[in-house]
Formats: C-alpha cells, structure tokens, sequence
C-alpha cells in the first residue's frame, strides 16, 4: 500500500473551514482594497460594501470544498486598533467581521488560496469539515456584485488572459494572497509563500503567480521569475475624486511569474502527513 504524501509543516497557519467564511471575507476586503486590481474591478465599492464581502465569502467557499484547491488561513493575536485600519465602507456592511474577544486572543488575519495541477497527488487532501451559519451562506450565495463594473471585469480579462492561459494553465498556482492591513509587516505573506513553495516543490512542480507590485517585490524574493508584465489601463470612470479612503492607484500592473522547483526539495522533518492536519 502506497504510503500518504507529505504536506510542509504548516508554521503558524492552518487549513481553513466554513466556520471561518465571514471572518475570511472581512480580512480579504480590507487586505485586497489595496489592490489596483480591487480599485480597477469594484468601482462602487463604497455604494454596496455587502456584495464586495458577500463575493468573497462565496469565492473561497467554493475553493474551501474544491478537491483543486487549498485555503489556508493565518493567525495572530488580536489588536485593539484593527477598525482603524479598514475603509471606512466596510464599517456599515452588515456582514463586515471584525475581530472578535480579548485583546491577545487569536483571529485570523490573512488568507490564500492554491490551486493545484491537475493530476496533482494532493487533490482532495486538503477539505476540512465545518458548518458555517445556514441562512448567512444563502445570502452569500445570492451576492449580487453590484459593486463591480461588468466593463471593467471584462477589460481586465481580455487584458490579463491570454498571459495567464500561457505561462499559468496546467500548473500549480498561488491563486489569492491577503493580509489584513492592521497586520501587515508581521511575515504572514511570507509564510503563505513558504508553504507554497514547499509544496510545489515536494511535487516537484512548477508553481504560477499573477501579482500586483506589492506581491510580486515578495515573490520576487521567493524564486519566482517574471514571464510577462501586463498593464491595464484605468477606466475613465474610476478617476473619481474625493473619496478621502481610497488609495492613489494609476493603471493596473500585474506581475506573471514561475518559479522552477528546488533542487533541494524540503526535509522530512520540515513536512508532515497530510492526514494529521485535516
């Protein structure tokens, strides 16, 4: 009988499960806000606040119970001025999570995302058993994204596609990556990417990512090496002013990237059974 495959040790992260679906979708608001890519796609952000959360809540519901996908999330002790660091939309969305107990006790602050190859030997190890709240994941799942532009979505596609289905389809990929800003500069990217990378190179694998610069000056440090840089020019639309919350964004730059896997692919004792964390 074929012995189970080894995941990396996870460090401070662990798998994510329904039970943390609103709390994920605050934290990627919040992170993903930053993003050019955030500002370029849901122009009315500030107007509909629900459906930006909402979207995400169904987005990484959906990867939480695909056999594909990995989520993982990260956590850190809570900190009394998280509000502070949020747009200031975000405050009145009804199903806007902010942390949650004593000041100290743990929250998840950060999420990513893995899709896998397709004939990975990992496909299906990675779903974890939860319940999320019944009639709040029917509401999710009827998000209705009137915060995006359909323009402006469809623009990036055509834009960022076809160097996606070049250098990414058919490989593993780090899909999405967000830290809660009340977080940041605390190494939680950097252990999202770590535990990527370790796995793509236990496979033994090539491993994708499409990058904003703020992402990519990390990945960058990981091993990963540009293929091409995709501009996309802002809409006319979104040059709004006096919206005193949002970033100072000009056109959107991502980053396509690959990184070859190492030759020295990570120890035994840096690894684990994958059944023993799920």
């Amino acid at each position: 009988m074929s012995s189970e495959p080894v995941v990396p040790s996870f460090d401070g992260l662990r798998l994510a499960t329904m039970d943390d679906l609103p709390r994920i979708a605050t934290v990627a608001a919040a992170g993903f806000f930053h993003s050019p890519t955030f500002q370029f796609q849901r122009g009315r952000y500030a107007e509909y606040p629900d459906d930006t959360l909402l979207s995400y809540w169904k987005d990484y519901h959906a990867s939480i119970l695909d056999p594909g996908c990995i989520v993982l999330v990260a956590e850190d002790k809570l900190v009394d001025a998280e509000g502070e660091k949020v747009y200031d939309a975000l405050w009145g969305a009804a199903a806007y999570t902010p942390g949650a107990g004593p000041l100290g006790v743990e929250v998840v602050v950060g999420v990513a995302s893995i899709i896998m190859k397709p004939d990975s030997c990992y496909k299906g190890r990675f779903q974890t058993k939860g319940h999320a709240d019944g009639s709040a994941l029917r509401t999710a799942l009827l998000d209705l994204s009137r915060d995006q532009c359909k323009e402006a979505n469809r623009i990036y596609s055509e834009a960022t596609g076809p160097a996606k289905a070049k250098y990414l389809a058919g490989h593993m990929r780090l899909s999405t990556l967000a830290i809660h800003p009340a977080y940041w500069r605390r190494g939680h990217a950097t252990r999202f990417i770590s535990w990527c990378t370790r796995l793509a190179d236990l496979e033994g694998c090539l491993l994708g990512i499409s990058a904003v610069p703020m992402g990519a000056t990390l990945a960058a440090r990981a091993g990963f090496e540009e293929r091409e840089l995709v501009r996309v020019k802002r809409l006319c639309m979104h040059n709004e002013t006096g919206r005193k919350d949002e970033p100072n964004v000009g056109d959107v730059e991502l980053w396509i990237a690959i990184r070859q896997p190492s030759s020295c692919p990570v120890s035994d004792e840096s690894a684990t059974s994958s059944d023993s964390q799920l």
